[in-house]
């Protein structure tokens, strides 16, 4: 259950998460600007004065602009004017123009124009803010024994003056110079400009003549070249002895003769083959038996030698007749008769006469077939020896097929490098470049600079943001719990409430015992409300049979926890409650000045058994009068072992001898961060409640504090913001402003010491 919604109503804690939820970084981002309002607003008041005075005060400036086109090629009006064009890319191009023209070389030819180099050399460039820095940085130099920078150049002073670049999705460079003196700026930007022109032009002139002195040498050397292969190929030719060396020509010689001869060389073997064949059919003939001899008569007549010879003609004519008639006669006669046997000896005879008529033609057609073959032989061997010149002649054919094409092929790159060198010497008169100023810088009429409406604008927003910045810084800086959100969101401790800071007037002493007593003293003003406001809290979040022995601690001393402790236990015994107030803090007391008892009697007397419970507990009395239901324990005398003596058996029987008699004990005990008294009690009793002091405990501090009583086991109840600036809070920094408890700082107190509020 969360302890800072205790007290309130079911609606307005439902209001108060919706509200919470809704925006609440926007909330504490307005809080912190609400809180830093003078940082704020000193930021503020200071740029702005700053930049008004500026905007006021600031010398005019007047510009000059001249813009130059810078195409990516040189405009052509012939076509080999590429011989001079250089490579160009998109990418980077045009901001390499931008430097090269803010380069030393363009600024020394824009030096070189009348009157521009009395401008920029001694101070006659500079200004006297730039004098007066020089003259510092000079004598600065001389105290610390360094030896004086070297002034610049009078091309470095210009490239201080001008600023270059690329007009947007154009070719267009803008050269601008601004200058108090508007004639000044132009004649600057014009000579800049022009001596870009120059440049490229002189730039363009000098890659021609060095392309033109390069193709001379080129040529002349190209010229060499093909002298020496012309000479290579005259050589050649008279080494070969060969008119003509071109295989493909048909009336060449060596191919002439070697095409005839491949041509008797087949006659020669054709005819042997076919000698051969008829040698060979006349022998088979010569050699078959008599019945055979006629079987093979259609290859055997088919013979040009054969059909040829009369008598073999003759013979064949009347072998047919004889063995038709020796047919016939056999199918007549029988084998034996006289004219069969006649008609097969004429048969007989014939053949043989055949036989010997085909010997002799053998016996001529071997001759013939012999002296063909030694023809033949003798024209293959010519053949080869002709073949052998053709090969030879291919041989030469492609050597010299070679030298002419290197003649050729030098021939031509000599007639490229002429022409070339011919077009160069005629583009070398040709001043166009891709470079050209279009726009001339003209003398402004209007400053540019100062922009006073501008300059007041932006000071003003610069002042805001910087204000913004600030406010931010040092609230991030500060490291201190400001609010209870701090409190229970950033250090982990429920809230029990808060209570606003309180101004009183008199001594030190009558200041601490008015402050201790305010809920007794003022019962309507804000600081007591803010007491009973946390009473219910702890009420609802710490019931009598749970927590009735209540330690009251602080991280660090000044936190006002003995001024909470007082308070707190007067504003429960006005609700009836019997409460017991004890002073455990032995090193530091203050109980008794703020009841103002006057006794020795007190805890450490009760612990060492020199009095009882009843006989140290005193009432405390307000204007005469005691305070009902309110009963306080001093600390009596100074023990020598603090921490001892609050961790022996009698503490817990003097704690629950406290608890059988009052409905609650309020311990208040020394800083938990620096003695271990609070935390020896806080690990007796029901429960602490820490004590932090708005705008003073740092966030590690009550981390330190709430982790220390964690160690030893305490029940952390919640924690208690004391000395708040309600009006700091702001209805944008914390929700407990919006649930109207800034109301007891404003109406409350207003009402309590005008004199017309009441207990209320």
């Amino acid at each position: 259950m969360n302890s800072k919604g205790m007290g309130r109503s079911a609606p307005d804690s439902q209001a108060e998460a919706g509200r919470r939820t809704a925006s609440p970084e926007l909330k504490q981002y307005v809080g912190i600007l609400r809180r830093r309002i003078w940082a704020v607003l000193t930021a503020f008041v200071i740029v702005v004065t700053l930049g008004t005075v500026h905007a006021f005060k600031a010398t005019p400036m007047f510009l000059g602009q001249a813009k130059v086109l810078i195409e990516k090629q040189t405009p052509h009006v012939m076509d080999f004017e590429d011989v001079v064009e250089l490579e160009v890319r998109d990418r980077n191009y045009y901001k390499t123009q931008e430097e090269l023209l803010r380069s030393r070389t363009v600024l020394q030819k824009a030096l070189e124009a009348p009157g521009m180099r009395e401008l920029f050399e001694g101070d006659a460039g500079g200004t006297a803010t730039s004098s007066l820095l020089s003259e510092i940085r000079r004598t600065v130099s001389a105290l610390l024994g360094t030896p004086p920078a070297r002034p610049p150049e009078p091309w470095q002073r210009l490239r201080t003056v001008i600023s270059v670049e690329q007009m947007r999705n154009t070719h267009l460079l803008a050269i601008s110079v601004e200058n108090p003196d508007p004639a000044r700026a132009a004649r600057i930007a014009n000579a800049v400009a022009g001596s870009f022109q120059r440049y490229h032009l002189e730039r363009k002139l000098a890659v021609s003549n060095e392309a033109f002195a390069f193709l001379q040498d080129q040529t002349e050397e190209q010229q060499q070249k093909l002298i020496e292969a012309e000479n290579t190929l005259q050589r050649f030719r008279e080494q070969v002895k060969i008119v003509s060396l071109d295989v493909g020509d048909t009336g060449n010689p060596v191919l002439v003769r070697l095409r005839r001869l491949n041509a008797e060389l087949t006659q020669a073997q054709l005819r042997r083959i076919a000698l051969e064949a008829e040698l060979k059919v006349v022998e088979e003939a010569v050699s078959a038996d008599d019945e055979k001899l006629l079987s093979g008569n259609d290859s055997l007549l088919s013979l040009p030698q054969v059909r040829a010879d009369p008598t073999v003609a003759a013979i064949r004519a009347g072998l047919v007749d004889a063995e038709k008639e020796a047919m016939a006669l056999a199918d007549t006669y029988g084998p034996d008769h006289p004219q069969l046997r006649a008609a097969e000896a004429k048969v007989d005879l014939l053949r043989s006469k055949l036989r010997e008529a085909l010997g002799q033609i053998a016996s001529s057609l071997a001759p013939q077939l012999e002296t063909l073959g030694g023809r033949e032989q003798e024209l293959h061997s010519q053949y080869e020896t002709q073949n052998q010149l053709a090969l030879e002649l291919a041989r030469h054919s492609l050597i010299y097929g070679r030298l002419q094409n290197e003649v050729a092929r030098q021939r031509r790159l000599f007639d490229v490098l002429v022409e070339r060198m011919r077009e160069v010497d005629l583009t070398t008169g040709y001043t166009k470049t891709n470079v050209e100023v279009v726009e001339a810088a003209e003398i402004a009429r209007l400053p540019i600079r100062p922009r006073k409406v501008r300059l007041v604008v932006t000071s003003v927003i610069m002042g805001l943001l910087l204000g913004i910045a600030l406010a931010f810084f040092f609230e991030y800086m500060d490291d201190t719990i400001k609010t209870p959100e701090d409190l229970e969101d950033r250090v982990g401790v429920p809230v029990l409430g808060f209570v606003p800071a309180m101004n009183t007037k008199g001594t030190a002493a009558e200041s601490f015992a008015h402050r201790g007593m305010v809920s007794a003293l003022e019962p309507s003003s804000s600081v007591t409300e803010a007491y009973r406001n946390i009473r219910t809290s702890l009420f609802f979040s710490a019931p009598p049979e749970e927590a009735r022995a209540l330690v009251i601690t602080s991280g660090g001393p000044g936190d006002g926890k003995t001024t909470t402790a007082a308070n707190l236990a007067l504003v429960i015994a006005q609700s009836g409650k019997r409460v017991l107030l004890v002073d455990a803090d032995f090193r530091r007391p203050m109980l008794h000045n703020v009841f103002r008892i006057r006794s020795r009697t007190g805890v450490t007397t009760v612990l060492v058994g020199e009095a009882s419970l009843e006989e140290a507990v005193r009432q405390p009395c307000n204007n005469g009068k005691p305070i009902d239901n309110l009963d306080v324990l001093i600390a009596g005398p100074k023990p020598p072992n603090p921490a001892e003596l609050l961790d022996s058996e009698r503490m817990r029987q003097l704690l629950e001898e406290a608890r059988q008699k009052y409905d609650r004990v309020l311990v208040d005990t020394p800083p938990v961060l620096f003695v271990t008294d609070a935390s020896i009690l806080g690990a007796i009793s029901d429960g602490v409640i820490m004590v932090v002091k708005s705008a003073k405990n740092t966030r590690s501090l009550a981390t330190r504090a709430r982790e220390q009583l964690e160690g030893v086991n305490a029940r952390i109840l919640g924690g208690i913001l004391n000395d708040v600036r309600v009006s700091h809070l702001g209805y944008y920094y914390s929700d407990y402003y919006y649930h109207g408890y800034s109301r007891y700082y404003r109406d409350y107190d207003s009402a309590y010491y005008s004199g017309k509020g009441g207990d209320r």
